[in-house]
């Protein structure tokens, strides 16, 4: 009888590659692991990510919510 094959998770369909592979780097060996296998990179990245989404929250998206009710 042939086995299915794993579900994959709704996160992991949706996650980039090199994102799981960072993952799962920091669940094996912490957060030295990541520094020593992709350097400043990652965290540049992330420093990034969260920059553009909290100008986008906290003061794009009011500023644009305030023009148009006023």
């Amino acid at each position: 009888m042939d086995e299915a094959p794993p579900k994959t998770k709704f996160l992991d369909r949706w996650t980039p590659k090199i994102l799981r592979e960072v993952r799962q780097v920091f669940r094996e060996s912490g957060i030295k692991g990541v520094i020593r296998r992709y350097g400043w990179k990652v965290f540049a990245i992330f420093f990034i990510y969260y920059l553009v989404r909290d100008i986008t929250l906290y003061i794009l998206l009011p500023l644009y919510l305030a023009d148009k009710l006023f």
